[in-house]
């Protein structure tokens, strides 16, 4: 076992700086020094469970294995929320590990390593070569933000003829604008805010619906031809769905990724008969659509804007306290000291 410095939430909602531990590599497993990681708003639900928090890593292989074969010392790699999977289960087979019952994601194993931590250790199947060129504060928020708005163009078929609408712009919102755009789709933002129409459009929006009209007036589009056939909602809370259901065309789709603990409302059931509405979940990205992602990610140069932050108890404290703020845009990368 290696012990080595890592950082805990506390039950006061704070990050103290603590002890981590990996067990002895195995035949399989890859040793990671972490170099970059970036904090997402799900660290911020995990802060009070005592485990050594981050789960957006990029890192160096320091050792491996004697049977890896895909990973060598020295690459710089990353890994994504699921750390394991039973891969034999029907659900495996397929390619969804993220939906096998013996799954491992973070928050729930592996719970004295983290990004935030010095070192990290997973079985080879589960680690990602990040791809040449691409730097590695850039890379680190890919590989939680990046996955998640990655999978649904890849799980739900959306194509590049799709209208796709994306609600909030923020650390998972700018990056979901960056790959519809480069997808190919027709690209339009929601927004609570006129401050962010200009930003949204940098990012890729071909136009902007600010949600939170001076007139009171609603933000349904009148006709249908711009309305969408797909809208990603991004934000970690509920969301008025009756009006957004009002905004999907005929089978159109609303495809929930933040995390959030309250009631899915809705009075729109007759839109799931009469116009074939659907709601879709999306629970990260499994192993192939994680690496499709970097692949598409750094063939289109997408790349989330982050702010950097040297990795010690103050500064991370502080990022937390800002993120919960949303005080940020749009992720924080903490950088670990040499």
């Amino acid at each position: 076992m290696t012990e080595f410095t890592a950082f805990r939430g506390q039950h006061d909602g704070t990050v103290k700086q603590s002890v981590g531990r990996v067990d002895n590599l195995g035949n399989k497993d890859v040793l990671m020094k972490l170099t970059h990681a970036g904090l997402c708003f799900t660290d911020v639900h995990y802060i009070e469970a005592g485990i050594a928090l981050g789960h957006e890593p990029v890192a160096k292989v320091v050792q491996v294995g004697s049977d890896v074969r895909h990973i060598a010392v020295g690459d710089t790699v990353g890994y994504g929320y699921n750390h394991g999977a039973c891969d034999d289960c029907d659900e495996c087979r397929l390619g969804n590990d993220t939906l096998c019952n013996e799954r491992r994601m973070y928050g729930e194993v592996d719970t004295d390593f983290g990004g935030f931590g010095e070192y990290a250790k997973l079985h080879e199947r589960f680690v990602h070569k990040i791809p040449e060129g691409m730097a590695p504060e850039h890379a680190a928020p890919l590989q939680c933000a990046g996955a998640t708005v990655f999978a649904p163009f890849l799980k739900h078929d959306i194509k590049p003829i799709h209208r796709v609408g994306v609600i909030g712009i923020g650390g998972l919102g700018h990056l979901a604008l960056q790959v519809a755009n480069k997808w190919g789709c027709s690209v339009g933002a929601f927004t609570t805010s006129e401050n962010k129409v200009a930003e949204a459009k940098s990012f890729g929006a071909h136009d902007v619906i600010v949600t939170k009209r001076a007139d009171g007036k609603s933000f349904v589009p009148e006709n249908d031809a711009d309305k969408f056939d797909f809208i990603i909602c991004s934000v970690s809370s509920q969301v008025p769905w009756d009006d957004y259901f009002d905004c999907l065309k005929p089978r159109g789709q609303i495809i929930p990724l933040g995390v959030d603990f309250g009631k899915f409302e809705t009075n729109k059931y007759i839109s799931l008969l009469a116009r074939e509405n659907k709601v879709g979940g999306n629970i990260v990205s499994n192993r192939y659509q994680h690496q499709k992602m970097l692949e598409f990610c750094a063939r289109h140069n997408i790349k989330p804007a982050v702010e950097v932050l040297d990795l010690n108890e103050k500064n991370l404290n502080t990022a937390f306290d800002r993120l919960k703020k949303n005080d940020v845009r749009y992720r924080f990368v903490l950088k670990h000291q040499e």
